[in-house]
């Protein structure tokens, strides 16, 4: 994508793929033109899945993402229902396909992080926070919901009642208290925050992505069956494992004391 792209997309020699959200202008809101090319993204990442191993997703400037544009909002609301409900459903898509792509994806959350931008990054695997970011769902503020898996997402995360708090109040919080939430895998201080996220990431890069594919689909899948149900996938997952290249390669290192080499195999 061209530099004066919204959404620029790069991956580094480790298999560390970066989606910069690229709009600071606007604190990385989205409007119809980004949104269409976060999928772009999408569907230029699944044509040569092998060459990723991780996706983090950035924001240009002072922010990681304030959500949908205000102006946006406006014009949603001179909308017939039906193709307001065709438009969102592009950011929907967009975040589903976080959850279900093999592949670990962390959002690296710095500055505002605000509504759809919040929503963006509970869809993530992983939430990198600079302990300068700030956390809020600012909808109800102008008589209206967060439509993108607030609720769901917040209660899974925390709890439901940490949801209510954070939609109805409208609340800001900062990454302490994010973290307290449980909403934070990690939080960085500021002046370190790029160097501890880029460490991050290229650990995460070495992992068996099998492994690391089946655990995120395997940990998503028990969260909506029975215990007995989900005892049961996890040994399915294990099993599936059994014959890959990459286990023998794994146990190999391990009797040699090397480093493993995961070639995804």
């Amino acid at each position: 994508m061209p530099d004066t792209a919204k959404v620029l997309l790069s991956t580094d020699d480790h298999g560390v793929t970066t989606l910069l959200m690229n709009r600071p202008e606007k604190l990385n809101s989205w409007d119809y033109e980004m949104e269409a090319q976060l999928m772009q993204a999408a569907h230029d990442i699944e044509r040569d899945l092998g060459r990723h191993r991780v996706l983090v997703i950035k924001g240009a400037g002072k922010a990681f993402c304030a959500g949908v544009d205000m102006a946006l909002i406006g014009r949603e609301q001179a909308m017939r229902p039906r193709d307001l409900r065709n438009h969102m459903a592009i950011r929907h898509r967009f975040f589903e396909w976080l959850e279900n792509i093999e592949l670990p994806i962390v959002a690296a959350v710095h500055g505002y992080c605000l509504g759809g931008g919040l929503e963006l990054a509970l869809a993530c695997d992983f939430r990198l926070l600079s302990d300068d970011a700030k956390l809020a769902m600012p909808e109800l503020g102008f008589a209206q919901i967060p439509g993108s898996g607030a609720a769901s997402r917040l209660a899974a995360l925390a709890n439901a009642s940490v949801a209510k708090d954070l939609i109805i109040t409208c609340r800001r919080i900062d990454a302490a208290e994010a973290d307290r939430f449980g909403l934070a895998t990690r939080v960085f201080p500021a002046n370190e925050f790029a160097g501890r996220v880029e460490e991050f990431c290229r650990d995460l890069a070495t992992k068996p992505p099998l492994a690391v594919a089946m655990a995120k689909k395997i940990v998503t899948m028990v969260q909506s069956v029975d215990a007995g149900s989900a005892r049961a996938l996890e040994r399915l997952g294990q099993s599936a494992l059994l014959g890959t290249e990459d286990l023998a390669e794994g146990l190999a290192a391990a009797s040699e004391r090397r480093v493993a080499r995961f070639t995804g195999r």
